[in-house]
């Protein structure tokens, strides 16, 4: 697939309707982060089984007028009546990954409400009713959209299944006229009345419904966080992404590490990049479940883990020869979107939106149409555990939008869904980009292999490879090495989804929309 070209600004998100309502925005005179939320509205319709206005988001935002990375953080607390003692009384070892009790605080809407009066010229109505429109006239199911709502209607309560329940096939028109009001309440009200109005009350109220435990009060009292970016070099480039508790210092870590290995990491695709990859990001996740928790606790100095020091510490742990053992902590997970905008005046916004797996916790908020996320279910029932359970607080959190810096500026806004695989994608679409020199979309175009968690507390799953990326040596290889190597097909959504938008040194922009969704780059 050819990389989309665009002189005066540029939208990819991973469906075409999102895309056309940030081009609109785009068209209309807003900005980068106006064109982003029309986007991300539209997507909570269209993608309702991957994010949604009962998710949260995380952003990076450059500003061309201050020169300077900004960043959002859009994670929602636990609720104030929830403990490690709660959950083990209702019947659980463990967190549970769909049901009331892993729901936490959404942080969309405010995040949304935040990037708008700080950096959009047009106002939270103009992002919504797009969306709130498409809800009540309907839209064409994809296959990505049918296959989801199959796969989830057992996890559903009953008011999601009344909806989804009449989904249909891919190709059928589907409607959600509760969500529409919703988006309409908000596109009116702004975010009292989604975090101190009617909105919020509902929620809560199914909540309790279920056996949950979240209350208005928890609702009311969220509001996300303007941070400072953290960043490392890599090669001529400086990648930066969001801060704890944002898994995003994970990819960093993995770049330092292949930075400095005194072995060759071989070509593309090769077995000795592959395994140098793997391995990196390996004991990268090693140091995340080891400290990555709700910033609050100050476990997680990012000056320390993305120091020379310390990934001179990792890369010692590594072998050119064998894959060394390593035992995740935490779930495995998906469900999100990622997508980015850029505009004329060279504002970028890179942003990540999700329900977490799939439609988060199954939980619909009652006559709102909001399906609620689980980001909960990463909480530990350990007290002793980095990231234990606690009230009001912040679990470790995939979403992760990535940036690019050249000489103090920001060149390409990317990043991916795919819960602790979006590390793994930026990892592989840096070195794409900025080792191999490949445009945006042929890196996203290049087939990927991701590492998946079998569950809480065991061992990585095998390497899963898009089997148009490797032959029979290359596995061969990396068996000898003690990898578990399982060849899947190609453009599988297992790999997630990457977007990318480039700017070049005359101003116009380069897109790269990837194929394994329903994906578009489109500009002015």
């Amino acid at each position: 697939m050819p990389t989309t070209v665009s002189a005066h600004g540029m939208v990819v998100t991973p469906h075409p309707l999102a895309t056309a309502a940030g081009v609109d925005a785009l068209g209309a005179g807003g900005t980068a982060a106006d064109a982003a939320i029309a986007a991300n509205a539209m997507l909570a319709v269209v993608y309702c089984n991957a994010c949604g206005i009962g998710g949260d988001a995380f952003a990076l935002v450059w500003d061309p007028a201050e020169q300077h990375l900004h960043g959002f953080n859009g994670s929602g607390r636990s609720p104030a009546g929830l403990t490690i003692d709660a959950v083990r009384a209702a019947g659980h070892d463990e967190m549970p990954t769909r049901g009331p009790l892993p729901i936490t605080v959404p942080g969309a809407v405010d995040a949304w409400v935040q990037l708008l009066d700080r950096f959009g010229r047009r106002s939270l109505a103009d992002a919504l009713q797009p969306a709130a429109r498409t809800a009540d006239d309907g839209y064409e199911l994809t296959a990505i959209n049918a296959r989801a709502i199959a796969a989830s209607m057992p996890s559903f309560n009953d008011a999601a299944r009344a909806v989804f329940g009449r989904a249909g096939d891919a190709g059928d028109t589907f409607r959600q006229p509760l969500l529409a009001a919703s988006l309409r309440t908000v596109a009116e009200g702004g975010r009292d009345a989604y975090y101190g109005g009617a909105i919020g009350e509902e929620i809560a109220r199914a909540i309790g419904a279920a056996g949950g435990v979240m209350t208005a009060d928890d609702i009311a009292a969220h509001r996300g966080d303007w941070v400072e970016p953290i960043s490392t070099p890599y090669r001529d480039v400086e990648v930066a992404t969001t801060p704890p508790n944002s898994q995003g210092v994970t990819a960093l870590m993995a770049l330092n590490v292949l930075s400095i290995l005194d072995w060759p990491v071989g070509a593309p695709l090769s077995a000795e990049r592959l395994h140098a990859q793997i391995e990196a990001l390996k004991v990268a996740w090693s140091e995340r479940d080891r400290c990555i928790a709700d910033p609050d606790r100050g476990l997680a100095n990012p000056s320390v883990l993305l120091s020379s020091e310390h990934a001179a510490w990792m890369a010692s742990r590594l072998s050119p020869d064998r894959a060394h053992r390593h035992e995740p902590i935490n779930r495995p997970g998906g469900g999100t979107v990622y997508l980015c905008a850029a505009d004329a005046d060279g504002m970028m916004v890179s942003l990540i939106e999700s329900n977490f797996m799939g439609f988060g916790s199954g939980i619909m908020g009652g006559s709102t149409g909001i399906m609620l996320q689980n980001r909960g279910a990463y909480f530990s029932l350990d007290a002793a555990h980095p990231n234990a359970l606690a009230p009001r607080s912040r679990t470790l959190h995939t979403l992760m939008p990535g940036m690019i810096l050249r000489d103090g500026r920001a060149e390409v806004a990317f990043g991916a869904m795919g819960g602790d695989g979006q590390a793994q994608t930026m990892v592989q679409l840096v070195q794409g980009l900025v080792y191999d020199g490949l445009d945006p979309q042929a890196a996203v175009d290049r087939p990927r292999w991701v590492v998946e968690t079998e569950g809480a507390g065991l061992p990585l799953g095998p390497v899963k490879i898009e089997s148009d990326g490797v032959d029979a040596s290359v596995v061969a290889a990396l068996e000898a090495r003690g990898h578990k190597v399982e060849l899947v097909e190609p453009r599988t959504p297992l790999m997630g989804w990457a977007q990318m938008i480039r700017r070049r040194s005359d101003g116009s922009y380069q897109g790269g929309a990837d194929p394994r969704a329903d994906s578009l780059a489109a500009g002015l």
